[in-house]
């Protein structure tokens, strides 16, 4: 299955979504919610995320964050894996837990942050999990009570919610905030929130609207146009956005195993060999992680390429981020 795409650099604001496979309740105990958010809570602190809304409902999750030091998709690998070992341990069962990748949609902060703030923390509201603006401020499983002082969540940035309100209204914060999520909430087109406005793929940008395409090898953007293009020409020049033509994905990787020939010896049919040598476990590990992290290429295209099975790339990926720490210079590599 091809990689989805990913719009994603420090400071940008992502509405993320995980669904629980086949529909299923996978947040139905108040044990599986309270692992879930004490794992969020570890998470954030130490990848220095910003979660601004977050909403735990019996079969999915929203979050709306900030991308801190290090990528979404490493917040969410860990944050999904580690909860899902969890659970099938704890329902003696096997298999996925969540329904495919997490979605993400990078989010046009000035124009829809108070409408996702409001869309995110109604949803127990909406669903009849509480009734009543009451219940929802001492409700435990979304952000909402926290703003409000009801509870005390230190790794969600509260102080942030109530600063954008009072800024932009010069008035009290939270009287503001609560005034936008329960009295101004005749938001009736929420489609938007959860699609995108705008498809970033291979040929550009289009609307999302009437879209059907399957999320997998594009990403979405919440914002209006200029917001759009402004992320494909971000994306483009980070050399990580995927959309490349397959011409160019084939030249990346033989600059890559040029390089990696050079440096390490190591040719392309001694890496797709059983060896567990040192050097040329280092070398996969590196040809992994370039492929994947910077050239947008999916865990299974990385297993064609080396010959390797999925857990063997995956922790390819692990040793060279270790490497990376280390040596620096792994950034450099070249690959077109």
């Amino acid at each position: 299955m091809a990689r989805m795409m990913r719009a994603d650099w420090q400071g940008a604001v992502h509405h993320v979504m995980a669904r629980g496979i086949d529909g299923r309740y996978v947040f139905s105990s108040e044990q599986d919610k309270e692992d879930l958010l004490s794992r969020l809570a570890l998470l954030v602190t130490e990848l220095e995320f910003s979660v601004y809304a977050w909403a735990i409902m019996p079969n999915h999750l929203h979050l709306l964050v900030r991308t801190g030091k290090e990528p979404l998709w490493k917040l969410m690998h860990r944050l999904l894996t580690g909860y899902g070992l969890v659970y099938n341990r704890n329902y003696e069962r096997r298999g996925h837990v969540f329904q495919s990748r997490f979605r993400s949609i990078l989010v046009q902060e000035e124009l829809y942050f108070v409408r996702l703030l409001r869309y995110i923390h109604r949803n127990p509201l909406e669903a009849g999990l509480v009734h009543g603006p009451e219940s929802l401020a001492q409700y435990r499983w979304c952000g909402h009570g926290a703003i409000l002082g009801k509870h005390m969540n230190i790794w969600q940035d509260t102080s942030y919610v109530i600063a954008y309100f009072g800024d932009k209204y010069g008035s009290d914060g939270i009287s503001e905030y609560l005034k936008a999520v329960i009295e101004d909430c005749d938001d009736k087109f929420t489609n938007i929130l959860v699609e995108g406005s705008f498809i970033i793929g291979r040929d550009g940008i289009t609307p999302a609207v009437n879209d059907y395409r399957e999320w997998t090898g594009c990403c979405r953007v919440l914002g209006d146009e200029c917001f759009a293009l402004d992320s494909l020409k971000r994306i483009r020049s980070s050399g990580a956005d995927g959309i490349r033509d397959r011409s160019d994905v084939h030249q990346g990787i033989e600059s890559l195993l040029i390089w990696v020939r050079k440096e390490y010896g190591i040719t392309r049919q001694m890496l797709q060999g059983m060896s567990r040598n040192p050097s040329l476990c280092e070398a996969r590990a590196v040809v992994s992680w370039v492929c994947t992290q910077r050239m947008g290429l999916s865990i299974a295209d990385c297993m064609r390429l080396l010959g390797m099975s999925r857990s063997g790339v995956r922790k390819a990926i692990a040793r060279a981020e270790s490497l990376q720490r280390k040596n620096p210079r792994i950034n450099d590599i070249p690959f077109s």
